[in-house]
């Protein structure tokens, strides 16, 4: 039986639009709150739909430019904001914490929703992530979760340029394991979840695409999101690890975008994934972590490559 949908919040900026036949739903993966927006293609064919899976601190409203350059390509989209940020429920009493269980848990939602909306999402089915969303999405195929035509993944988390070691794995895990689970790591730049300065930033070298994304959180405390916990740390180098070990499992169409000044995620761990899965790369080099929020003339080298990508796989 279909899950009962209720109508969900959609945070506004003046000046910005929705994206066109948005719609904003909550439903409920067991005790979890999500919030699911869908949009559906300007066609009256659709070439098929995009799953859109955000990263951590990210929420729905900061893809309205992305979401509509999807639906100009023909698709149908649907995004949701991941648990324990946006305006899904959080996990924890305390809703700045960056925590979660399992990104197992994450996997499982994103199946979720697509089962839930499948009447609002045509195929074929193309899986997007961006760094945890890509995580989080070649995770989900791995482990069987969901069965997509193709994926693209645009910066995944598979390695950090400040835990690229064997050795902090097994701390944070040893950490988590001891009791500092649901603790959240110090000496933090966003600990309280607001926006650091434009210069200090680890996104984008696009100061009007940046300062849109810092409205947000500066106007809405709600969508604010803290410093990641123990936990969570504990959590992603297992999904990190499970990844990596099994990248030759990846049997479908695949894209991997590495942004090559990416300060966060390791690009050569993208690169060694690709290679791994037979997945095409793209290298953008000069591009900061997120090639969304990214200037023109980055961003338009992951157009340019995604076009090709359909291209060649008929999609």
């Amino acid at each position: 039986m279909k899950p009962e949908l209720t109508p969900g919040e959609v945070i506004r900026l003046e000046g910005l639009d929705l994206p066109p036949g948005a719609r904003f739903h909550y439903v409920n993966n067991g005790s979890q709150r999500l919030r699911v927006m869908t949009a559906p293609s300007v066609r009256s064919e659709a070439r098929g739909s995009i799953i859109l899976q955000p990263g951590r601190t990210e929420f729905i409203e900061k893809f309205f430019e992305t979401v509509e350059d999807f639906l100009k390509l023909g698709f149908a989209v649907l995004v949701l904001d991941p648990r324990g940020q946006g305006l899904s429920g959080r996990i924890l009493g305390d809703p700045m914490k960056s925590y979660v269980d399992s990104f197992d848990d994450y996997s499982d939602d994103l199946s979720f929703v697509i089962k839930t909306f499948a009447d609002d999402l045509p195929k074929p089915h193309i899986l997007v992530g961006h760094s945890m969303g890509g995580t989080i999405v070649l995770q989900s195929i791995l482990s069987g979760r969901t069965h997509p035509a193709a994926c693209v993944c645009t910066a995944p988390m598979l390695a950090l340029h400040e835990l690229d070691s064997s050795f902090l794995s097994v701390v944070f895990k040893f950490l988590s394991w001891a009791g500092m689970r649901k603790k959240t790591l110090p000496l933090q730049a966003q600990r309280n979840g607001r926006p650091v300065s434009f210069r200090a930033n680890k996104l984008t070298s696009d100061p009007n695409r940046y300062q849109l994304w810092a409205t947000y959180f500066e106007n809405h405390p709600r969508l604010r999101l803290g410093a990641p916990t123990y936990g969570w740390i504990a959590a992603a180098m297992s999904a990190m690890k499970f990844i990596n070990d099994n990248a030759a499992h990846l049997k479908i169409p695949s894209l991997i975008i590495a942004c090559g000044a990416d300060p966060i995620v390791t690009p050569a761990s993208n690169s060694d994934f690709a290679q791994a899965a037979g997945s095409d790369l793209l290298n953008v080099a000069g591009a900061l972590h997120e090639i969304f929020l990214e200037k023109d003339e980055y961003r338009d080298q992951f157009w340019a490559a995604f076009n090709t990508f359909l291209e060649k796989n008929a999609l």
